[in-house]
């Protein structure tokens, strides 16, 4: 189970790896995860990357050009929307002249297709992750549940913070089921019908698993 694998990782290099190593599944050759930080935080963008295969030459001109306010995917993720490919961006929100040359010019790196995840930590500050490639499968979706992600991304903030100890994520055993069920893709309902529990408690165990997964390194 790839919570397993994310769980027995040592570092976040290593959960990036193993994360990038499922994208390519989908056609990705590379990976991103990170916080959005406020724009009064603009020199400090790198530091809230925590999850990072992206062609470093990429990453240079995006950051220093400021482009992290201009990206209609990271407005999108501000919004906490639905995950979306890169194609349906302009249908989600109106695309500015800077927003197009931005996404043009990733292709230069072979970012050509890409699918978002939105989610917030705690703290409620939102966090985006995408996987992107020359091309990418029909539909990945399927096989990136939220869940899974927060989880990821939760452990690497821990780490990156100094905590080595993976019970900084606190879940009880019922949250834990949920929460691995949810990763394989399986909806609410098939998830409580194989639990024995009823939609609304493995609804309220998915919300609350993602929080406190979300929430690991301030936990710690």
């Amino acid at each position: 189970m790839i919570l397993e694998e994310i769980g027995q990782c040592g570092s976040a290099e290593r959960i990036c790896k193993l994360l990038l190593g499922y994208a390519g599944r989908f056609g990705a050759t590379n990976l991103l995860a990170g916080a959005i930080p406020l724009p009064c935080l603009s020199r400090e963008q790198l530091s809230h990357v925590l999850l990072d295969a992206w062609p470093e030459e990429w990453a240079t001109r995006y950051f220093s050009n400021g482009y992290l306010y201009r990206d209609p995917t990271i407005r999108l993720v501000r919004q906490a929307t639905a995950p979306f490919h890169w194609s349906e961006v302009g249908d989600r929100c109106k695309v500015y002249p800077l927003g197009r040359r931005i996404m043009h010019e990733a292709k230069e790196f072979r970012l050509d297709e890409g699918l978002t995840i939105a989610f917030s930590t705690m703290e409620r500050q939102p966090v985006g992750f995408s996987i992107a490639g020359k091309k990418l499968n029909p539909d990945p979706r399927g096989g990136w549940h939220q869940l899974a992600i927060a989880y990821a991304f939760g452990c690497a903030s821990a780490l990156i913070g100094g905590v080595r100890d993976h019970k900084s994520v606190r879940l009880s055993p019922r949250q834990r089921d949920v929460l691995r069920w949810a990763s394989e893709g399986l909806a609410v309902d098939d998830i409580a019908e194989r639990l024995n529990m009823s939609s609304n408690t493995a609804d309220t165990h998915g919300a609350e698993s993602l929080s406190r997964t979300t929430g690991a390194s301030e936990n710690g």
